[in-house]
């Protein structure tokens, strides 16, 4: 019995560990990428969108933050922008408030909120339609770099290290390298 309860504890626990922070859950958006976006959508301003991606440039209004953001794909769970998705394009998410700029360049965010109409720019030379969002809710997220070990290079580590010869890969001296990967938190 007690074998069942710490399962069921350490399970709910895992699942919060991916669950979108509160007002970024997936249910009331109706759009998740900039693809799903259509014409009639700017019309009405009242769909409900989730979007994320890399901040580009910030810029500090008087009583808001223009965001230009690079697109990224987010997951569906957790709503962290997704490091090695392809680019789906910019838009232009609205934050309340003042904001840092020199804060918010070079970070990872997720924004929902409601889609307004498009907003034409220009990145570099070539024009461009912004998606505008004007968010009510947003997360920023921290990119940490992390080492791992591959489990594959463990084995091969264990399984040379208890050779019959000890020499060789069978040499203490020989370790598995770390690896690198990034992480939003």
């Amino acid at each position: 019995m007690k074998k069942y309860l710490f399962l069921s504890i350490a399970a709910l626990s895992l699942t919060a560990c991916i669950s979108a922070p509160p007002g970024l859950e997936r249910s009331p958006f109706t759009i998740q990428r900039l693809a799903q976006i259509q014409a009639e959508d700017y019309a009405c301003q009242c769909k409900k969108a989730r979007l994320g991606g890399k901040i580009l440039a910030a810029t500090a209004l008087k009583d808001k933050t223009k965001l230009e953001i690079l697109s990224l794909s987010i997951s569906t769970y957790s709503a962290k922008p997704l490091l090695d998705s392809s680019v789906d394009g910019r838009f232009i998410a609205y934050l309340p408030g003042f904001v840092d700029p020199a804060m918010l360049k070079d970070r990872y965010i997720t924004v929902a909120g409601a889609l307004s109409g498009p907003e034409n720019g220009k990145i570099d030379q070539a024009d461009y339609a912004y998606p505008v969002v004007n968010t009510e809710r947003y997360k920023l997220w921290r990119l940490v770099q992390e080492y791992y070990y591959d489990p594959d290079d463990w084995d091969d580590y264990w399984g040379a290290r208890h050779s019959r010869w000890g020499w060789g890969w069978g040499s203490p001296f020989w370790r598995p390298e770390p690896r690198l990967r990034y992480n939003l938190y």
